[in-house]
């Protein structure tokens, strides 16, 4: 159980921080927009006003050549600016905490603590979610380029590298969901395609019965 909860910790933190190539058609269900100035605005103002969040989450794990999507469901918290929780509760208890520069990995009843400023895959991961719950996209530069594309209750954001950069050379593209009334994150997937193989991987996490600004205890991002 604890090399099982050690691979699917590998798998979240390299695919959470996973953005990549070009995305060549609008995706089903969805038009491409020219509000992403409005909208980067709109979900920088809505998320100053949001301090805390908790929600269900359901996590599915596609990895090609496997015939089963491996899904997971548990708990979600959020407080700012760097307090992170996913507890997961099914098939197996087990939870993963980010709280500043530390990260807590808990399984069987085990914790394990470390510094995440000492391994960059966690940092980044720590800081990509902080930054979208916080309303603080990426923008547009030499290596990350954004498309906004919405239809009549939301909008998806597709993160992709540019050409030749290094994020290009090991992952296909990061989408977020958001809805168009109050800018709720609904889901994040997160894409790569692995060397050697003809398929994609991908992480989705998606985002249900969410609270905002609750109070939610310091003693659930606890990492010593």
């Amino acid at each position: 159980m604890k090399n099982l909860f050690k691979n699917i910790t590998v798998g979240v933190i390299a695919m959470m921080m996973s953005v990549g190539s070009v995305f060549a058609e609008v995706p089903a269900g969805f038009k491409a927009s020219s509000s992403m100035e409005k909208f980067k605005n709109d979900m920088l103002s809505s998320a100053k006003s949001m301090t805390t969040m908790k929600s269900d989450f359901v996590q599915i794990k596609h990895i090609s050549g496997m015939t089963k999507d491996i899904e997971s469901t548990g708990e979600f918290c959020f407080k700012k600016e760097d307090k992170l929780s996913l507890e997961y509760k099914k098939p197996m208890p087990s939870q993963i905490v980010m709280n500043g520069s530390k990260i807590k990995m808990v399984s069987g009843g085990r914790s394990t603590v470390m510094d995440g400023n000492s391994n960059p895959a966690i940092a980044n991961l720590k800081n990509m979610m902080s930054s979208c719950l916080s309303g603080q996209l990426p923008t547009n530069s030499d290596n990350i380029k954004l498309d906004l594309y919405e239809n009549d209750t939301q909008y998806l954001v597709y993160v992709t590298p540019k050409a030749g950069s290094n994020l290009a050379k090991r992952a296909e593209h990061m989408e977020v969901v958001v809805t168009k009334a109050d800018y709720t994150i609904v889901s994040f997937k997160m894409v790569e395609k692995p060397k050697g193989t003809k398929g994609s991987d991908y992480m989705q996490f998606t985002f249900s019965n969410m609270k905002r600004n609750i109070a939610i205890d310091d003693s659930v991002f606890k990492v010593q």
